[in-house]
């Protein structure tokens, strides 16, 4: 009987202190918690005009895309293409370069993107 009592000590210690020592959270000095600024997986968060800059900045190495002078609006990372597009080609590659811009979330809306 007195192992029952025993046993139940220890389990109402672990309980109460929510078994921190054993590595199961818990604790705001767990060093593996992460902050408000990085995604749930792990990467850190990205602002708009952060993907809006990197989307221009990846534009910009191609000259067809350059030159169309697009649109592009980002809101918590759901990026919006405007504009005119020489070709379907250009269009397919204006899309698959916003997508790859970190921190951009799918879908790449294109409605107001055209190609002539």
């Amino acid at each position: 009987m007195h192992k029952f009592y025993l046993a139940l000590a220890v389990l109402a210690t672990l309980t109460a202190t929510g078994c921190s020592s054993l590595g199961l959270g818990g604790s705001s000095t767990d060093s593996t918690a992460t902050d408000s600024s990085t995604a749930a997986t792990g990467t850190p968060k990205v602002s708009d005009s952060e993907i809006v800059t990197a989307i221009k900045d990846s534009f910009k190495q191609d000259p067809e895309i350059a030159g169309a002078g697009l649109s592009i609006n980002s809101n918590n990372g759901v990026v919006t293409l405007s504009g005119n597009l020489p070709n379907a080609q250009t269009y397919n590659r204006a899309i698959s370069l916003a997508r790859n811009v970190p921190g951009v979330r799918p879908p790449v809306r294109a409605a107001d993107l055209k190609f002539r």
